[in-house]
């Protein structure tokens, strides 16, 4: 916490505070991110380049004939190959999707002269410039995107009356990615989202452990357990399709959809799930980025976990390269929707990001030049902060894991033309708010300039007391009001307990661990966990008691506990509900976190909850 008025947070109506959200029943302190723990152990990293070739091989979009060109720096071509006279050919392979194996198919090779007009059917490419008569002899080798013209239909023309107007909306997704961290590790992208009309949700709580259940309540409205017993198991093949994803009611609206992420092998919607069989978006990247990290060479930086080059650019500027060149063709003409999410530069490192700071500014600033905050709502966001690591070590370790980057842009006509939307926003930055919220929001957005005047969408299904961030919320809410488990709940504040009579919650825990690989029948392949440790022991003060007071003793209390078994040297954090008189403890088992890595001991199993508990026995 902040120990001096120079660090404190600064509310704009009544001055410094002590507490992102205050109220009498949500208390969410403010952190320090450069307090002394955190400073520490922070060192930033330097951004490094993929290559300083110049594209010998460029798409250039021509707007008199609404196709792409694929131009060729002729000059460059003499310059690799020493001389203006030898001859050279390219071509290129069209990438295409194969909705059968989550993959893609590549087309037979396509030779082309400059300025070649791309078909229209070409979604993404990879191209190869080669020497005459050498096809090994590569000059360079590249690989394309292409956000290919769509003809408005008269569902989907922009109007300019603001009473009719539909606004873009556009989500610009970091993982993993606290909004401590953020102001930690990126300030100056930081001090962008602080400029006039950005208004960050500083009450915004995760409402689940990793991407997956926080994009879903996000993009459905729905809770993983929900969506699983009210629709269909996500597990089987072609479930996923049938998910009342927010952009099939955008694209029922009238807009154009785009959906991209990077880092394939580990991507929300095909991580240990089948994924989509019919393909989910108007423009959807999956495909070329799958080829695209197959077909060209991939290199990391010695700090990097996963690939941080994919030939000669940074793995997740094809992501915003997309996304770039989908507002750019479409954001003055039409309505559009585009989530566009990254993984590669921050999953694993919660340093990275501070490599990437100036890379990020310069996409937000190009969304400038491209007249996106004229036109456009973005939303710049995260799904949850580090869940693992040495940021979850220090006092403020709660707070980042469960506090994640939520920013939110209104263009001026919106906030002209909805001042009472605007004002509820600017209220609710200080509210407690939550995913379920937020897709309130993205539907209340669709429904701007219906005429009818009840809702044709129906709000969020798991969260009945939530609703748009264009509401304003409840000074007095709870995290139960806003569809938030106590597990991941940041309102009530936890005090570390060191008596002897706590180190009996850890061993329970990890008995309920291990019952639980038994009744899943994993006890063959999955180490019986013991404890090593106990790194801390945290008991819930309620609201209405002074934390600063001497705790007392009680019978039955909520604690927080943090451990590590002997088996892997994994850490694992839980809430639980502990009995002193007859020493058993109560809590749900998806809502144990493991806190530490599992992706090299957790092989032998396949369902995500598994993942979290086992430890195989073939990585001992």
């Amino acid at each position: 916490m902040a120990s001096d008025l120079s660090n404190i947070l600064e509310d704009e109506d009544s001055g410094p505070t002590l507490y992102f959200v205050d109220s009498s029943k949500c208390k969410i302190p403010y952190v320090d991110p450069f307090d002394a723990a955190a400073t520490a152990i922070y060192k930033p990293l330097v951004f490094e380049s993929c290559s300083n070739d110049t594209g010998l091989v460029t798409p250039i979009y021509n707007e008199a004939i609404k196709h792409y060109v694929l131009h060729i720096n002729e000059t460059l071509a003499s310059q690799i190959l020493n001389s203006s006279n030898i001859e050279y050919n390219c071509y290129y392979q069209e990438v295409v999707r194969n909705a059968k194996k989550d993959g893609y198919d590549v087309k037979e090779a396509k030779y082309f002269s400059q300025d070649f007009v791309v078909p229209r059917h070409v979604q993404g490419l990879v191209s190869t410039c080669h020497r005459l008569g050498n096809a090994s002899h590569i000059l360079q080798a590249d690989a394309f995107t292409l956000i290919q013209y769509a003809e408005p239909s008269s569902k989907n023309q922009s109007s300019q009356d603001p009473s009719r107007r539909k606004p873009s909306v556009i989500m610009f997704g970091i993982d993993n990615l606290s909004r401590i961290n953020l102001r930690r590790t990126m300030p100056k992208v930081y001090n962008f989202l602080t400029r006039k009309g950005w208004y960050e949700m500083q009450g915004y709580n995760k409402i689940g452990d990793n991407t997956f259940p926080n994009l879903m309540a996000i993009l459905t409205g729905h809770s993983l357990d929900s969506a699983k017993d009210n629709i269909c198991d996500f597990k089987k093949r072609g479930c996923m399709d049938k998910y009342p994803f927010v952009w099939n009611l955008f694209r029922e609206a009238g807009y154009l959809t785009a959906l991209a992420e990077d880092e394939p092998s580990i991507s929300t919607f095909n991580y240990v799930k089948p994924g989509f069989v019919e393909q989910p978006t108007d423009y959807y990247q999956r495909p070329s980025q799958k080829a695209f990290e197959t077909l060209l060479p991939q290199w990391k930086c010695p700090e990097c976990t996963m690939k941080y080059c994919i030939g000669r650019r940074i793995t997740s500027s094809y992501i915003y390269d997309f996304g770039s060149e989908f507002v750019r063709r479409y954001v003055d003409e039409r309505p559009i929707w585009g989530l566009f999410w990254t993984n590669s530069f921050s999953h694993d490192n919660y340093r990275m990001p501070s490599k990437m700071e100036d890379f990020v500014l310069q996409y937000l600033l190009d969304f400038e030049a491209d007249g996106v905050y004229e036109q456009s709502i973005v939303i710049f966001l995260s799904d949850h902060g580090n869940r693992y690591g040495q940021l979850l070590d220090l006092p403020s370790g709660f707070l980042e894991n469960r506090l994640p980057t939520m920013f939110i842009y209104l263009p001026p006509w919106f906030r002209a033309h909805y001042p009472e939307y605007t004002r509820a926003l600017q209220q609710n930055k200080r509210r407690l708010t939550s995913n379920y919220d937020l897709y309130n929001t993205l539907v209340h957005l669709i429904e701007l300039g219906n005429p009818e005047k009840t809702p044709r969408w129906p709000r969020a299904s798991s969260c009945p007391k939530c609703h748009s961030l264009f509401e304003v919320a409840d000074e007095e809410r709870s995290c139960e009001d806003a569809g938030i488990p106590e597990h991941y709940c940041t309102c009530v504040p936890f005090k570390t307990v060191s008596a002897k009579w706590t180190e009996r919650i850890a061993p329970l825990v990890i008995r309920n661990i291990n019952g639980y690989l038994e009744e899943r029948n994993l006890t063959g392949i999955c180490a019986n966990l013991t404890l090593h440790y106990i790194h801390r022991t945290e008991m819930k003060i309620d609201l209405d008691k002074n934390y600063h007071e001497e705790s007392p003793f009680v019978e039955v209390a909520v604690y927080r506990t943090k451990f590590k078994v002997k088996q892997g040297s994994a850490d694992f954090e839980a809430t639980v509900s502990f009995n002193n008189a007859t020493e058993t403890v109560e809590v749900e088992m998806p809502s144990i976190s493991r806190v530490s890595s599992y992706e090299k001991t957790a092989k032998c199993v396949e369902n995500k909850i598994d993942r979290l508990y086992c430890i195989c026995l073939s990585s001992l």
